[in-house]
């Protein structure tokens, strides 16, 4: 192990460079967001191709790209696919015409407290809440006609997370 002194003589400007690398991690805010048991093989499902896949739907033999058709096959309709959220688009000026998931514009901006707030309000919903959002997005495919990709959901679950760090 090289000593601190080295290391600081190798980085005269103090940067140090984190990576946390959250397998499935779309995926995982899915099955919190959502309430459900972590052992439900999930596929976070972007214009009908996996994009993130948790353990439980690997076991099908599952894997990032799959169309939705062969998730059903791999699975035999046993793995849940849920769409990333989209955002409509004003097709006139491609322009967002709705707000994003959060209240916040820049995540990275949040402040402690805005977070918490925003945090809970995306996936600390009630236990009946969360049931009638599964039920209306479970296995529902989008297309990209309807607008475009929405990742703040992901992004305020990863602010929170460096947040604790």
């Amino acid at each position: 192990m090289r000593a601190m002194r080295d290391i600081e003589m190798d980085n005269p400007h103090r940067r140090v460079v984190l990576l946390l690398d959250m397998d499935c991690f779309y995926a995982q805010c899915e099955s919190i967001r959502l309430g459900l048991d972590q052992k439900i093989p999930l596929a976070l499902i972007q214009w009908r191709s996996a994009l993130a896949v948790n353990y439980p739907a690997r076991e099908f033999g599952i894997k990032r790209g799959d169309s939705f058709e062969d998730i059903r096959e791999k699975s035999q309709g046993r793995c849940v696919c849920i769409h990333l959220p989209v955002t409509l688009v004003d097709q006139t000026n491609h322009s967002s015409v709705a707000e994003p998931v959060s209240p916040q514009k820049d995540v990275g901006a949040f402040d402690p407290a805005s977070l918490v707030d925003s945090y809970n309000a995306e996936f600390n919903q009630p236990k009946e809440v969360r049931e009638r959002m599964y039920k209306s997005e479970k296995n529902k495919m989008r297309h990209q006609s309807e607008g475009k990709a929405n990742l703040n959901r992901y992004r305020l679950a990863s602010a929170r997370i460096f947040r604790l760090i």
